[in-house]
């Protein structure tokens, strides 16, 4: 009887919640569906893993910038380690979301983030004894790719079903929420311990918020594995997750904006540091700090896209968030004030927040149930393709400098989703949207 009850438990704690479900906070939920997500411990734990995650990428990411900018003095090695970063992710993502049907997403989670807690750890211990070498920064930055990769649509699967569809939206936009406070608070902190305590200091953190989300993660209620057995199995189920994107055109064009976002407007950030640097004469710090600015107005647009965004409104929103990012991005390459560049930041990360909120929730909304891991995978390769615009970002830097090399992009991503639009009518702001 006591495994019984235990049983049940496991299963009730991980289960969907259905927006048909009586529940005694129905009314709350109706009423402030994402605070009623806080009040569930197991939504809770991976929303905070995933806030943890979040927080060690954006360190990372501003850390890697300035320590390659000041020990190579080149923006394209700046540009080439962020592309590194976003490997994983056409590599790996569509394995992640058919692998997570599989097998227990728990232990996935629970294996990347030990695999990033001790990479993170040997780094600090190189960089401490003076021994840390670039080939070491990049090892580091593919593996913090990979988690990244994993990550994704896993865990996002995992929040999703958590929510229910009712309050799917809610759970995407908190999760967008939190992702971007951490890139609010990371650089920051990322550059005050890179001034205060050196790179061997930003990586013991990243450690240590590694191993309070293998701690949250551990006491997470334990799933059922579904082993399969056959390794080929893997490729039709990918096979069967990019049928399902190819069948529907609304999917096939909302995942193309994502493309256009990863390629032409998204690695204007890489240029971030370079520009802070060479263009608004900034050290490490300073640095920091304009980068959380895009982290702020990223937090303040996911906040009140989570809580006020309805389904006639989603589509709309995609498009706003990666033309107001883009426009962003060419105030912030030809300011010279360092106030405007702030400024220009807070609304690029406005817009990067509708994008990326209302990019999950589609997605996962218009995936069939039976799928939804797979058609989440599929999204996280498109995200991709970032890699091939850190690719173009870095040449054009490397030929005509880091401003320029981010109008040009950002002039890119508006033609660009100009035209999915045109392609895609499906896509744009009235066309109609009804989740499965």
């Amino acid at each position: 009887m006591g495994n019984g009850r235990a049983s049940l438990r496991k299963r009730t704690a991980l289960a969907p919640i259905s927006s048909s479900t009586p529940s005694p906070h129905a009314g709350d939920h109706r009423r402030r569906p994402t605070l009623s997500l806080l009040g569930e411990a197991a939504f809770r734990r991976v929303w905070l893993v995933g806030s943890l995650v979040g927080t060690v990428r954006w360190i990372e990411f501003l850390v890697v910038g300035v320590y390659v900018l000041d020990l190579t003095g080149s923006p394209v090695q700046v540009a080439l380690l962020t592309m590194l970063r976003m490997l994983p992710m056409p590599l790996l993502s569509a394995f992640a979301g058919a692998i997570a049907e599989r097998f227990s997403r728990r232990r996935l989670l629970l294996a990347i983030l030990a695999t990033g807690m001790l990479v993170s750890l040997l780094q600090a211990w190189l960089a401490w004894a003076g021994s840390l070498e670039l080939w070491h920064v990049a090892a580091g930055v593919l593996v913090n790719g990979a988690i990244w990769a994993i990550d994704m649509p896993v865990r996002r699967t995992m929040l999703g079903e958590l929510a229910g569809p009712g309050r799917t939206a809610g759970a995407m936009g908190l999760d967008a929420a939190t992702n971007n406070a951490t890139r609010m608070l990371g650089p920051g902190a990322g550059g005050l311990l890179l001034e205060m305590a050196g790179i061997h200091g930003a990586f013991l953190l990243g450690a240590g918020l590694y191993g309070v989300g293998l701690v949250l993660l551990y006491r997470l209620p334990r799933e059922e594995a579904l082993p399969e057995a056959g390794g080929a199995r893997i490729f039709a189920r990918i096979a069967e997750g990019v049928r399902a994107v190819a069948d529907d055109r609304a999917l096939t064009g909302t995942l193309a904006i994502t493309v256009v976002f990863n390629v032409f407007a998204w690695p204007a950030t890489a240029m971030v540091p370079v520009i802070g640097e060479q263009q608004l004469h900034l050290t490490a710090f300073p640095i920091g700090l304009l980068m959380s600015a895009d982290g702020m107005g990223a937090l303040i647009g996911a906040v009140l896209v989570a809580q006020g965004a309805r389904p006639p409104m989603f589509r709309g929103l995609y498009l706003a968030g990666v033309a107001l990012f883009a426009c962003a991005s060419l105030v912030f390459a030809l300011s010279p004030w360092p106030v405007l560049s702030g400024a220009a930041q807070v609304a690029a990360g406005a817009g990067s927040a509708c994008f990326a909120t209302m990019q999950a929730t589609i997605v996962f909304l218009s995936a069939p149930p039976a799928v939804r891991s797979r058609v989440m995978g599929v999204l996280s390769v498109c995200i991709g393709t970032a890699v091939l615009g850190f690719v173009h970002l870095s040449l054009l830097a490397h030929w005509l400098g880091g401003p320029a090399a981010v109008l040009v992009t950002s002039a890119a991503a508006l033609a660009a989703l100009a035209a999915v639009a045109l392609v895609w009518p499906e896509v744009r702001p009235r066309a109609p949207f009804a989740p499965r």
